[in-house]
């Protein structure tokens, strides 16, 4: 039998930038064997695994981005206001950026579903 624990919205919020941080952690890992599975290729398979070595880098510095902004949302959820404004300038991806601060711009009401692939609630 599952015991129900209530835990505060900063906790949560620095719970889930803990486990983005550590799937970056682990993206970087895997950069690592990509890296070298790209120098041990020869041939035209050499420009597809270099495509996809940097895609796994823009991948773990999204993920970066991810934790850093919901850490700023952590600081802020004892006041119960959350200052967006704030969190989307720590996050560095320019396109990332943009889709957290639609929230800001638009409201969650207006925010169009498919237009990105992030979705705040």
């Amino acid at each position: 039998m599952s015991r129900s624990t209530a835990v505060q919205t900063p906790e949560v919020l620095s719970s889930i930038a803990l486990e983005l941080e550590h799937a970056g952690e682990l993206c970087d890992r895997l950069e690592t064997l990509v890296t070298q599975l790209v120098r041990a290729s020869r041939g035209e398979p050499l420009a597809i695994a270099l495509h996809e070595a940097q895609t796994l880098d823009v991948l773990t510095q999204h993920l970066a981005a991810l934790a850093t902004f919901t850490r700023r949302l952590a600081m802020q959820a004892e006041s119960g206001d959350y200052d967006l404004s704030d969190a989307v300038a720590s996050v560095t991806l320019g396109d990332l950026a943009d889709r957290l601060a639609r929230v800001t711009r638009e409201g969650p009401a207006r925010q169009d579903a498919g237009a990105g692939d992030l979705d705040l609630f």
